[in-house]
């Protein structure tokens, strides 16, 4: 069993079993604020491991009446209340089809006795129960879609039914704020750089828009740039949106030493105004370019990726037709001994298998055109960035602008999926949107298990999981609030139909039925995706 595998389990629900915790607890004080009876509070989901019982609920009976139940004893209560006390109707050892009883109409407690006297017995009735899938958790009310039932939540006002259902969401999207703000707050050595553009494709929105390399970026709608992904986070919140750059341009050093800066600034910052394109152009490196839109020439191609290449394998024969795709048996075993007739060298930047890699410099040995990469990739504004005067800085923000950090970042990771989700449909080229978009429990537990096992410092380590728990916590308070039967916002719209119906209620047993149908479906596609997790950890895929 790997350690990713095993640090993964332990860290997916450290970090996802709080979350749904706190998000329970929301349904779970709300609902007590509002006087809605609540069974039971579930960390996790059955099987149930065990359990206990809290509550001090007194009962009252006719004193030395024939009471055949010990202290200890699972009971159902039917009772009748009167002047704030509460008196036995009749009792039986528990069984799960008493809840119904709840929530029919009966007055009904369900609980364990705690202690009994000649007048009354005590009941401790609400459970905390901890289960085998440590997936989730819920709280069990009662008559969540009957109004009947005696403290139920479905005899609450509408908008206390709203407040209820909803509050577990609304913890969820105040979490990342607290997380966020907290991790920019905490002071820690940060780099930060110059940004310059290295090179420039032609006729990109950047070209249009006068940028040139030896440019510095500045800012970006107002958003300080200072690394490589700070510019590409502010880029794809911009995708088909027009973006203000603050720039400086770069003056050629013509009498610049090998050791000195190329270009030179004079400190005027200019703005100019572009858009980043969603489907920038991808094309093919060749000797002779006849479609200038598809193809760019390995020359040139070089300019803007060093290991470009007309072709990126080659493959042993006997005897050669074509030296761009073919090697002599020979002139193979040069390289690698082991080489047989009809085999397959890969032309590689690191080799990982000797048995059938080879560097780009040898390639190029062999033949100047190859190398690794067979196609150029324009990015959204068709610019190319490096990081220069690289400093390190040790400092946490102020509370106030820590706040702001984490709401421009809350933002941001909004937009971006947003985007991620729309690329789909734009079918866009952008290799920031490559990669695994939706990733179900597995998926989850691969990425903390591959956080946990990597080379960062433990610090480091905390603040991904931070990081990781706060876009999580924002996920479940968005998703939970969609208008999809079963989630919370399937109850909150089945309370506005309520509304829009002048008060008429569905009748518990069509709403019980779409919410079955809704969470039949969810565990459908839960299902799916962790197939595509399970698929993608077999093949030996890594998350990042």
């Amino acid at each position: 069993m790997s350690e990713t595998f095993i640090f993964g389990i332990i860290t997916f629900i450290l970090v996802l079993g709080p979350l749904v915790i706190l998000h329970e607890l929301g349904h779970l004080i709300t609902a007590r604020k509002f006087g809605v009876k609540t069974l039971e509070f579930g960390f996790g989901f059955p099987p149930r491991l065990f359990s206990y019982w809290t509550g001090n609920t007194v009962i009252y009976k006719e004193e030395n009446s024939n009471f055949d139940f010990n202290i200890g004893s699972i009971v159902s209560v039917a009772y009748n209340d009167s002047d704030a006390k509460i008196f036995l109707q009749r009792i039986k050892n528990y069984e799960k089809k008493d809840d119904s009883s709840a929530s029919s109409g009966e007055k009904v407690i369900i609980g364990k006795i705690k202690s009994i006297s000649s007048t009354s017995f005590v009941v401790a009735d609400m459970m905390w129960s901890f289960n085998l899938l440590p997936l989730g958790g819920f709280v069990r009310m009662v008559g969540e879609e009957n109004s009947s039932a005696t403290g139920s939540l479905a005899s609450k006002t509408k908008l206390q039914r709203i407040i209820v259902m909803s509050a577990g969401a609304i913890i969820n999207l105040i979490i990342p704020f607290i997380l966020l703000t907290t991790i920019f707050m905490i002071p820690s050595e940060k780099e930060v750089s110059d940004v310059s553009i290295v090179s420039v494709f032609p006729d990109s929105p950047a070209f249009l828009a006068g940028l040139r390399p030896g440019d510095k970026i500045i800012k970006i709608d107002n958003r300080d740039i200072n690394s490589i992904q700070n510019l590409q986070q502010s880029v794809m919140v911009k995708l088909g949106s027009e973006s203000t750059w603050e720039i400086e341009k770069g003056i050629p050093n013509l009498f610049a030493r090998p050791s000195e800066n190329m270009y030179q600034y004079s400190g005027d910052v200019k703005k100019i105004k572009l858009i980043p394109r969603w489907n920038p152009p991808k094309k093919l490196v060749v000797e002779t370019v006849y479609d200038q839109n598809k193809e760019i020439s390995v020359n040139d191609a070089r300019v803007y990726d060093s290991n470009a290449g007309i072709n990126n394998t080659l493959k042993v024969v006997s005897k050669i037709n074509d030296p761009n795709s073919e090697i002599g048996l020979l002139n193979a075993q040069k390289y690698i001994d082991s080489i047989s007739l009809n085999d397959q060298i890969n032309i590689v930047n690191t080799i990982t298998n000797p048995s059938n890699q080879i560097l780009v410099s040898t390639a190029r040995a062999i033949n100047n055109s190859l190398g690794s990469s067979m196609l150029i990739q324009e990015g959204a504004t068709g610019v190319q960035i490096r990081n220069t005067n690289t400093i390190k800085k040790n400092s946490g923000e102020n509370i106030l602008k820590a706040f702001l950090n984490a709401k421009n970042q809350i933002f941001d990771t909004l937009i971006l999926t947003k985007n991620a989700v729309f690329s789909n449909f734009q079918d866009s080229s952008i290799p920031q949107f490559e990669g695994p978009q939706t990733v179900g429990p597995i998926g989850i537990g691969q990425l903390t298990g591959e956080i946990a096992v990597s080379e960062n410092s433990f610090y480091d380590k905390v603040i991904w999981y931070c990081s990781l728990a706060a876009t999580l916590s924002l996920s479940l308070g968005i998703i939970n609030l969609l208008p999809i039967p079963a989630l919370d916002g399937g109850r909150i719209l089945f309370v506005i139909i309520e509304i829009i119906r002048g008060g008429k209620k569905i009748s518990p047993e069509r709403e019980g039925l779409v919410h079955l149908l809704g969470f039949i479906l969810l565990l459908s596609l839960i299902a799916v995706i962790s197939i595509q997790d399970i698929t993608r950890i077999v093949s030996g895929d890594r998350i990042f």
